[in-house]
C-alpha cells in the first residue's frame, strides 16, 4: 500500500526555521564582539605599557629629580641616626637601613621605590692587605697549597706594585707580553675583581677555560673587596673572615658578640690588629625606582664624614682606591657636595635604567653630579 506525501508535509515549520537562523546570527554576532573586545583589550594593554615606558624617557627630569630625592633622604636619615652614637657608624641595627620607613616618606601612587644601603668595608682590601694575611686566606680559607699559594700572591704582588721588578714565583710584563694578544703588568691597584683573570696563576684557578669565574672565584669575592682600603667591619664581616681575622690575631671569634648591649660592636678585641674595625667608612646606596615596567637605578659610593667640614682637599681623599694623583674624580664640585648641605664625600656615582652599573673604576664616577 502507497502514503501519498502532500507538499504541504514537505514544508518545515517556518517559525522553527526562523529561530534557527536568529540564533545562528546572534552567535556570529557575539563571536565577533568576543574577538573585537580581545583585541581592544590587548590593544589597550599594550598602549598602557607603551606610555609607560615612554613617561620613563620623555619626562626624565621627573624621575631623577625623584630618585636624587631618596639619595638625600637616605643620607639624611644615615646621618640623623649616626648623631645619636656621636657621629659613628657601626651597623644597620642602628636603625638607618630602612630610611623611606624611618622618614615617612608617602610614595606616588604608581612608583615603586626601594633603598638599599650596604656596609663596603666588610671585606679584605686586597689592594692593600698585606702578603701574609693574603697567603693565610688563600691557605685556610681556600684551600691552596703552600707552592700555589706563595705563586698567587707574588704574581698579585708584581702586578699591583709600580715597579718591574719580578718577584721569585711573580710575573711582570716580560711575562705578559708574550701572550697573545699581548699586555703589559697593570701597576696599579686591581679596579675589579674580574682584571684577576689577566694575572698568571689566577686565572688558571679562579676562572674556567673561557675565562668565567669559578667557584673559587664566588668564595673569594665574598671575602676581599677592590673598593675598601681601609680596616673590616667587624659588624658586617661574613664568618670565614671573622675565624681568618681572629686566628691572625688572636681573638675568639665565636664569642665575639656575646654579651653586647647592642647587637653589634662599638670597640674591637683588645688584641686586635689595624686591619681590623668596627665602624664604617664606606657605604653603598643603591636607589631603585621603578615607574611602569622600566627601572630607573642611582647607585652611589659614599663615604662619611660627620667630623670634618667639606673642603678642596677633603673632596678628593677617602677610603675608595687611589687614582693618578694627576687625574681629579668626577664626583662633583666641591660647591655642588657642600650645597647638598650632607656630610658625605660622594666617590662614586652612577645611575641607569637597563640591567646593573658596569663594573666602575675606582679612580672614577661614572658621571658628575651636576649633569
Amino acid at each position: 500500500m502507497s502514503r501519498t506525501i502532500t507538499p504541504l508535509q514537505t514544508r518545515r515549520n517556518p517559525t522553527a526555521h526562523a529561530k534557527r537562523q536568529r540564533g545562528s546570527v546572534l552567535v556570529a554576532v557575539l563571536a565577533i564582539i568576543l574577538v573585537i573586545t580581545f583585541m581592544v583589550t590587548r590593544f589597550m594593554n599594550e598602549a598602557v605599557k607603551d606610555l609607560e615606558y615612554r613617561a620613563i624617557f620623555n619626562e626624565p627630569s621627573d624621575v631623577r629629580a625623584f630618585a636624587y630625592g631618596m639619595l638625600e633622604v637616605a643620607l639624611a636619615t644615615i646621618q640623623e641616626v649616626a648623631l645619636i652614637d656621636d657621629g659613628k657608624l657601626y651597623a644597620g641595627e642602628q636603625g638607618w637601613s630602612d630610611p623611606i620607613s624611618y622618614a615617612g616618606i608617602s610614595i606616588p601612587h604608581g612608583w615603586v621605590v626601594s633603598i638599599n644601603i650596604r656596609d663596603e668595608g666588610g671585606k679584605l682590601p686586597i689592594n692593600t692587605m698585606s702578603e701574609e694575611l693574603l697567603n693565610k686566606l688563600l691557605e685556610e680559607q681556600l684551600d691552596f697549597d703552600f707552592g700555589t699559594t706563595r705563586e698567587l700572591s707574588s704574581t698579585l704582588s708584581d702586578w699591583i706594585d709600580e715597579d718591574d721588578k719580578q718577584r721569585l714565583n711573580g710575573a711582570e710584563s716580560d711575562d705578559y707580553l708574550r701572550n697573545n694578544p699581548p699586555y703589559r703588568a697593570a701597576n696599579a691597584p686591581l679596579q675589579s675583581l674580574e682584571e684577576l683573570r689577566l694575572l698568571k696563576v689566577w686565572e688558571d684557578e679562579f676562572f674556567d677555560e673561557d675565562g668565567n669565574p669559578n667557584e673559587l672565584f664566588v668564595q673569594l669575592s665574598g671575602l676581599v673587596s677592590v673598593i675598601n682600603t681601609g680596616a673590616v667591619n667587624l659588624n658586617s664581616a661574613p664568618a670565614e673572615l671573622l675565624e681568618l681575622l681572629a686566628l691572625q690575631d688572636g681573638w675568639q671569634d665565636d664569642y665575639l658578640f656575646d654579651g653586647l648591649e647592642e647587637p653589634y660592636l662599638k670597640n674591637p678585641p683588645e688584641s686586635a690588629g689595624q686591619i681590623s674595625g668596627v665602624e664604617i667608612s664606606l657605604l653603598r646606596v643603591t636607589i631603585n625606582l621603578k615607574r611602569g615596567d622600566v627601572p630607573f637605578t642611582i647607585s652611589a659610593l659614599v663615604e662619611p664624614n660627620f667630623s670634618a667640614q667639606s673642603s678642596p682637599d677633603s673632596a678628593t681623599s677617602g677610603s675608595a682606591p687611589e687614582g693618578a694623583s694627576g687625574d681629579a674624580p668626577k664626583t662633583g664640585s666641591v660647591e655642588e657636595q657642600d650645597a647638598m648641605q650632607l656630610p658625605f664625600k660622594i666617590l662614586q656615582l652612577s645611575e641607569y635604567t637597563q640591567g646593573g652599573p658596569e663594573t666602575t673604576s675606582a679612580r672614577y664616577s661614572v658621571m658628575d653630579i651636576g649633569e
